[in-house]
């Protein structure tokens, strides 16, 4: 298994369900590249190389506090991209 940050992968998971909640949120792959990367910059890494290592990564981001934080940093990423989208308002 190559390296990797599950984080990516959680915050990609609960994408589609913050942006429910934000209708005025551009959805192109621009603007939900640029949540994605907001949120992970402000989100700690998660790195693993084994499957024992994703297991335990995965099972910790179930816990209650972890999956909020990791909504609530998606929800101000939203934010901060729907109030400063890269391209022209469509």
């Amino acid at each position: 298994m190559d390296v990797k940050n599950n984080m990516e992968s959680f915050v990609k998971d609960h994408l589609d369900e913050v942006l429910r909640k934000f209708p005025e949120c551009c959805q192109c792959e621009q603007c939900r590249r640029d949540i994605v990367v907001l949120a992970l910059n402000h989100l700690p890494p998660r790195y693993v190389n084994s499957d024992m290592g994703d297991i335990y990564t995965r099972l910790d981001a179930y816990d209650s506090q972890e999956g909020a934080m990791i909504i609530q940093e998606i929800a101000k990423a939203v934010k901060v991209v729907a109030q400063n989208p890269r391209h022209t308002k469509k």
